[in-house]
């Protein structure tokens, strides 16, 4: 979606919901995956519209839907319209150097594990699709940026410029120590150090890091819920129910993504304790 289509679609859903009571508006953030906020100083619209900006283009659709807005969502970008980005997953762009490529590829396909979409621009693009303009629209429709660090990073033509774009859309950002440690604007962000791990220890930090903070929270908690059913063994139902432990706040429909994959996957029904710990969380969130 575009910064223009994005600013409309939340003046509108603002403009409806803000008139609600905020125990409303907050059941209503919630079950959308998005931040809620237990103390504010503005007004119920502005509320809204400082949560909603938080979300990812598919929140804010489906949110715009739920309002009777659909005719406010049409846009010529949306996540939906491109193939690196997976259904239901959270989609994190991965600004890295080419010499890295290799490296950051082994991390994508670690992230995937978790319900991570991680764009990687030397993989992803088709030869035949315009570099630059790929780049640009999955800039503009992801929900978070890792940035991989190493010493020659500050060096390319392309990393500042990605991050200045997440930066103008508060998205979640991650800085990756490979060599190099945090800089200008990205310095205020906790890091990861990368040096000496695996692309599956690093990406279970990230996964962690992103759970950590309010606004990806939701979104990654979402990924990881509808992920659960796909596990393809104990070991890693046992890993992704103790991720999802951490949640804030699980939405009905979640709750029903968590219980389905008990009854159809028995990696997950015969996983010591994940029934168990399934059941508390509907209990709890119920």
């Amino acid at each position: 979606m575009t910064p223009s289509a994005r600013i409309k679609l939340i003046k509108s859903i603002s403009e409806i919901l803000g008139k609600e009571d905020y125990r409303f508006i907050d059941l209503t953030l919630r079950e959308f995956r998005l931040p809620t906020q237990d103390e504010w100083n503005g007004n119920p619209f502005e509320y809204v519209a400082e949560m909603v900006s938080n979300g990812n283009d598919e929140q804010l659709i489906e949110l715009a839907s739920h309002l009777d807005l659909e005719s406010s969502t049409s846009s010529p970008i949306v996540a939906a319209d491109f193939p690196y980005w997976k259904h239901k997953q959270y989609k994190l762009f991965l600004s890295h150097i080419s010499s890295y490529k290799k490296e950051t590829a082994e991390l994508q396909k670690s992230l995937e594990y978790y319900g991570i979409s991680s764009f990687v621009a030397h993989e992803d693009i088709a030869p035949t699709k315009e570099w630059q303009s790929e780049i640009e629209n999955a800039l503009a429709t992801m929900d978070g940026l890792a940035a991989l660090l190493t010493p020659s990073f500050h060096e390319s033509k392309w990393t500042d410029q990605e991050i200045g774009v997440a930066m103008g859309r508060s998205v979640q950002i991650i800085p990756i120590r490979l060599g190099i440690d945090p800089y200008g604007f990205i310095g205020k962000f906790q890091g990861v150090q990368g040096l000496g791990k695996t692309s599956d220890q690093l990406a279970k930090e990230i996964v962690e890091i992103l759970i950590k903070n309010k606004t990806s929270e939701p979104a990654v908690i979402s990924a990881l819920i509808y992920s659960l059913p796909e596990s393809s063994s104990y070991a890693e139902s046992k890993e992704k129910i103790e991720l999802i432990e951490k949640a804030s706040h699980i939405s009905k429909e979640l709750l029903n993504v968590l219980n389905d994959a008990v009854k159809n996957n028995g990696q997950v029904r015969d996983s010591w304790g994940v029934p168990e710990k399934i059941k508390e969380l509907t209990k709890k969130y119920k």
